[in-house]
């Protein structure tokens, strides 16, 4: 009949059955229906849902959100997510309702909150109803529900977000490794100038100010914020480190003496350790052992095997000495470095009495060059901790089997390379 009219063909932006939709989801809907589909042969929805899984905590979406779109990723087929398909899942409500364990009402604020945030859009028919059906070459001919096109179209969106995250992961552990090593340090500081009776008039004021920055750095949740908190609390340990190096008195009982001769310092009581109070975790205890007396000299010059190293390249080769070091140059002597080999002993595990007993055996400076060493391997290159490659190193030396002229020759080379470190070794 020519003069009969034709139903309109039906507008995808057009909310459809008896759902309420806003304009939020009215330019999901938009978006979605510029999905053409992903060139055939290449749809590989389980990647798509990994990116989203990945990005998911970050995107502020309801519970049950990613429980829901892998049940609905999971009742398609790839051809559905090529050209001229579309990637539509059609569950009955009861069946969402009984694989989530929601009522009625919290499954339809669910969808709701997924369509408005661009996850997937509904498309119901004209009653409300999801169906759908294939044809023989099992691609969809015609379906009403779950149009699953926005996952494929912001694939990109969800990788970079997660990249992103996994960077800000990174960082915040970092920061916050900082703030535990800065944290501890004062601590410890506080308690050797309470031992040496040398406690600062300030001390109390910087020790609260300590208290207010770990506790807001509990409460960061960004790296920016904690970066700041980081940088407050190192200052405030320089401060301390400070007020501890002031307590310390260098004598130089040899003017005339060779170049690489042993330093001895006099301190507060006859301490002879700078920083006797290295601990390896928040509730460990102080070990009850008697600090090293300084090294005596040795026949050739402080270490028992000919090294020709001097502390600045020690630093350089072992850069984790560097964080419990002052920042002047001239003041890097090797009752420096043994102070910071000390530091680092606690940060990587290794106790005090097995330190102290190295530098009884070793010679402190000896002993100190081992720590570094270890300080510049990976964490997986040890078996039984830091702390356990240390004493079998402690007992190579009792045997008289440790070179360390050998593996610092190896580093040497690694970071300066042949021609520099041949210019290093004629100079000593």
């Amino acid at each position: 009949m020519s003069d009969s009219i034709q139903p309109p063909a039906p507008d995808l932006t057009r909310p459809s059955g008896s759902r309420r939709i806003n304009l939020q989801m009215l330019m999901m809907l938009d978006r979605a229906n510029a999905f053409t589909g992903l060139p055939r042969g290449t749809a590989k929805p389980f990647l798509i849902l990994a990116a989203f899984e990945e990005a998911e905590p970050y995107l502020g979406l309801p519970a049950h959100a990613f429980k829901l779109v892998s049940w609905l990723v999971k009742k398609t087929q790839p051809q559905d997510w090529e050209e001229g398909s579309r990637p539509i899942a059609w569950p009955q409500a009861r069946d969402q309702e009984e694989f989530l364990g929601l009522s009625s009402s919290q499954v339809k604020a669910l969808n709701r909150a997924l369509f408005e945030a661009g996850i997937f859009v509904m498309r119901d028919n004209e009653q409300g109803k999801r169906y759908g059906r294939r044809g023989p070459d099992k691609r969809i001919i015609e379906a009403f529900g779950f149009d699953l096109s926005p996952l494929a179209q912001r694939y990109d969106e969800f990788v970079r977000i997660a990249a992103e995250a996994a960077a800000e992961r990174k960082r915040m552990k970092e920061l916050r490794r900082r703030v535990t090593l800065a944290r501890r340090a004062v601590r410890q500081i506080g308690e050797e100038l309470a031992a040496r009776e040398a406690v600062p008039a300030d001390w109390t004021r910087l020790e609260t100010e300590v208290a207010a920055l770990v506790a807001e750095a509990r409460k960061a949740t960004r790296s920016d914020e904690l970066e700041q908190i980081a940088k407050s609390l190192e200052r405030r340990r320089e401060a301390a480190e400070g007020h501890l190096r002031a307590t310390a008195k260098p004598v130089d009982s040899s003017p005339e003496g060779p170049e690489n001769r042993p330093l001895n310092t006099t301190t507060t009581e006859n301490r002879t350790n700078l920083l006797d109070t290295v601990t390896v975790t928040e509730g460990g205890s102080r070990a009850e052992t008697t600090a090293p007396e300084p090294s005596t000299p040795r026949k050739g010059g402080m270490f028992p095997e000919h090294l020709g190293l001097t502390p600045g390249q020690l630093t350089e080769l072992a850069p984790r000495l560097t964080t419990y070091v002052p920042p002047r140059t001239r003041d890097l002597t090797w009752v420096v470095i043994v102070v910071a080999a000390e530091w680092l002993c606690g940060e990587m595990g290794i106790s005090r009495s097995l330190w102290a007993r190295a530098c009884q055996t070793m010679g402190r400076e000896y002993a100190a060059v081992a720590v570094a060493l270890i300080s510049t391997r990976p964490p997986g290159h040890f078996t039984s901790g830091a702390g356990g490659y240390f004493a079998g190193m402690l007992k190579k030396f009792e045997r008289g089997e440790l070179r360390l002229a050998a593996t610092l020759w190896k580093l040497r080379d690694q970071m300066w390379g042949k021609d520099r470190q041949r210019r290093e070794q004629r100079l000593h």
